[in-house]
């Protein structure tokens, strides 16, 4: 007992010290700049280069929190998709639950998910070779023929102009190679069976032409048993292709058209019980009477309708750099996409018709076109600045029959149309004070208009209602800081940044209006220190950062009308980001990199947030309706999150080679729902990924078994009030990699 108090005792203190823990940690330069270290013959840490700032620079050199992987460690651990960024970039989580409609990623607590995603998007950014996605659900996908992953953490809206006020995902793919490439790789892993085959060739055509072409197919069985019938759920079924052209006919020019198709087949996303919060309803105890046992280990359902989540998405781009002469360079990025999604599922958990029809189909299309010049750096002012401008298009039908609720609505069909516009003039300076010093000034001056239509019918009763709504919003975007170079090696810097995202409608097919959401605007601050030491072979990064988020785009659950609506409130974040990476020994190749975050993220004001289900007056739900969340936890937001990484590689015999690469990610307790509900905190889990291989030393093949998850920790992406359960009742969305999971791969490079 003494020892227990003493604990808690240390604990309170270190709560109560925070600031100070922010400041030694920043003082000490430990971490805050994930980026994958490759070596030379010397096996010293090589530069890295990023785009962070619309322009190839180091990224030691660069005055934002950026993680950066590299494609070839996420191979060789096989994380290959999207929801695996959460793996190796912390303040990185991620909600993946009931369909790609309400996917979306969350960087230091702050995010959005939501169903009503015509014209809401997500906080973070995801930008695939340049080109900004309008739906956050597109990004649901694998991660193909990668050159670089950079995770631009806090508000980025200056030099990417959509949906970027909580931070920034930039997929980089591999370039046209001016030598033949070509690469096979295929794995199989239990217990699900899963198999991935992928494909990749690159080469010349002409002297001026080079081409690359990548295909992939994935394919697994579900891990939901559904005890009605036999059939399994949350499968995966999907593939792709990618095709680049590189024209460059003189130095001065290069052209790069990209297109792309991806398609996903799956009979998912089911979610399972959690916790029975009382007398069971009768949805529960048929499932009981079949055999399940709620709880966190509960991989079954007991459903006699359809699950299924079906998309594809696909689009072309063609990318212009010119050099303009005097070290100036023009770039235009052209492009068009579209996203198509029809997901639905039998919403009742049980064989009886509450809820057999849930269904939804949405169909996106975007144009964006964007143009920047780049100046020469070393004067005393260098720039980039450009404008921009981006459409999109969203078409929704979604059908709701709630078979046994006699009332008005409950049974509906809402089809919603949304337009999206926005322009912008950018840019963003360094004035070089001195070789040492320069002032960071940055500016996006923007209009975004939104309109929106819905219809609706009910689909019993006859009756139709409709809503329209538009609005157009002005807004300014800015950057200011410092950076001083301490030593040709130590860099420091300071900034404070504006962001934006556009506001919308609320497009909920439970209500006939289109409740109007409000922009989101945050401001953050950073201070950070990026070092590198070469004789220890060593790079060592910090940053320390606050931040505030005015009308906070937050989902809650509206118990009147059993609907899931955006609300705006107020959030704060804090902390400090860090990282380490090492090569300690100069005859042994063999590369550490440890990052971490700590992330103290809370709501601010906030007193009209919605109750959570089944909350009482004495757990702070006034009139069963709202609940104050001033000062409390953000959902999704572990205060502990960190990996440590390692690769390893030796000559074997006389012409073999042994790698080894492993990946520990760990993440401390948090909510895991929307609201706040104590009940759904998930205690920290760590997740241990390795993988062994071996082949010959020309690389021409290798051999790997590899394990994710190898000590099979549980966890689950998000918790939810269970329709038709008991008011205090809980699901969960189990996930894949919360098992253990074992495979054998081979990757073939010619």
């Amino acid at each position: 007992m003494m020892l227990a108090n003493g604990v808690e005792s240390a604990l309170f203190q270190v709560t109560r010290s925070r600031r100070a823990l922010l400041l030694a940690a920043a003082g000490a330069a430990l971490v805050a700049t994930p980026a994958a270290a490759q070596a030379d013959g010397d096996n010293v840490i090589a530069e890295v280069t990023i785009t962070a700032q619309k322009r190839a620079e180091n990224v030691q050199d660069v005055p934002l929190s950026v993680a950066v992987v590299q494609g070839e460690a996420l191979e060789a651990l096989k994380l290959n998709e999207a929801t695996d960024i959460a793996k190796v970039a912390p303040s990185v989580t991620f909600i993946n639950s009931a369909g790609p409609r309400n996917f979306g990623f969350f960087v230091r607590g702050i995010g959005t998910s939501t169903f009503a995603a015509e014209t809401i998007e997500g906080s973070t950014g995801y930008v695939l070779d340049g080109v900004v996605l309008g739906q956050a659900g597109s990004a649901l996908a694998d991660l193909p023929d990668i050159e670089r992953l950079e995770v631009l953490r806090g508000p980025q809206g200056t030099l990417f102009g959509k949906n970027a006020s909580a931070g920034v995902i930039n997929i980089v793919t591999r370039r046209p190679s001016k030598e033949l490439d070509i690469r096979l790789s295929g794995s199989w892993a239990w217990p699900d069976d899963e198999r991935k085959i992928s494909g990749y060739v690159s080469g010349p055509i002409t002297d001026t032409l080079r081409f690359s072409l990548s295909g992939r197919r994935n394919k697994r069985d579900g891990i939901i048993d559904n005890v009605f019938d036999g059939r399994k759920f949350n499968d995966r079924n999907d593939g792709g292709v990618r095709g680049k052209l590189e024209w460059e006919p003189s130095d001065d020019l290069t052209a790069t058209f990209t297109a792309d198709y991806y398609r996903r087949e799956a009979d998912c996303c089911l979610w399972t019980f959690a916790q029975i919060g009382g007398a069971p309803s009768a949805q529960e105890a048929l499932a009981a009477a079949a055999g399940i046992v709620a709880g966190t280990g509960n991989f079954k359902q007991n459903i006699n309708g359809d699950v299924f989540a079906n998309g594809k998405n696909y689009g072309a781009s063609l990318q212009v750099d010119y050099e303009l002469g005097g070290g100036f360079t023009l770039t235009s990025i052209s492009a068009y996409r579209r996203w198509f999604t029809k997901d639905g599922l039998d919403s009742d958990s049980s064989p009886l018709d509450n809820l057999d029809v849930n269904f939804a189909f949405l169909k996106q299309s975007q144009v964006s076109q964007e143009l920047r010049v780049a100046s020469p750096t070393g004067g005393f002012v260098d720039y980039v600045a450009g404008l921009y401008y981006f459409e999109t298009d969203v078409h929704s039908a979604s059908t709701q029959l709630f078979a046994t609720v006699p009332l008005p609505f409950f049974s509906r069909l809402a089809v919603i149309d949304a337009q999206t516009r926005n322009i912008a003039a950018f840019g963003q300076a360094n004035i070089n004070v001195s070789d040492s010093f320069r002032l960071i000034a940055g500016a996006r001056v923007l209009n975004e208009k939104v309109e929106a239509d819905k219809n609706r019918l009910d689909v019993r009763f006859g009756g139709r209602d409709s809503a329209t709504a538009s609005k157009s919003d002005d807004a300014v975007v800015w950057r200011l800081g410092a950076q001083y170079d301490v030593t040709d090696d130590v860099m420091a810097f300071a900034t404070v940044t504006r962001g934006y995202k556009g506001g919308g409608y609320d497009t909920n097919i439970g209500v006939g209006t289109l409740r109007d959401v409000r922009p989101e605007k945050p401001t953050s601050y950073e201070f950070g220190v990026r070092s590198r030491w070469p004789d220890l072979r060593l790079v060592a990064n910090a940053t320390v950062f606050f931040g505030k988020v005015k009308d906070y785009q937050s989902a809650g659950r509206d118990p009147v009308t059993a609907t899931y609506p955006i609300a705006n409130g107020e959030a704060k974040t804090r902390g400090v980001e860090f990282e380490v990476i090492a090569r300690p020994f100069d005859d042994i190749d063999f590369t550490l990199r440890a990052g971490g975050a700590y992330v103290d993220a809370e709501w601010g004001d906030f007193p009209n947030a919605p109750c959570f289900g089944g909350q009482t007056l004495a757990e702070g739900c006034i009139g069963g309706v709202q609940q104050d969340l001033t000062g409390a936890r953000l959902p999704f937001s572990p205060m502990w999150q960190g990996n440590i990484a390692g690769h390893y590689e030796t000559p074997v015999a006389n012409d073999w080679r042994l790698t080894v690469d492993a990946n520990l990610s760990f993440r401390s307790d948090a909510l895991i729902a929307f609201p706040n509900n104590p009940r759904t905190e998930q205690d920290g889990y760590s997740i241990f990924d390795m993988a062994v291989g071996v082949g010959p030393q020309d690389g021409r093949w290798k051999a790997s078994v590899f394990a994710k998850n190898l000590f099979d920790q549980d966890y689950r992406a998000a918790m939810f009030s269970t329709p038709f359960g008991n008011a205090r009742s809980l699901s969960q969305f189990q996930v894949y990699e919360s098992q253990r999971v074992v495979g054998v791969a081979l990757d073939l490079d010619f």
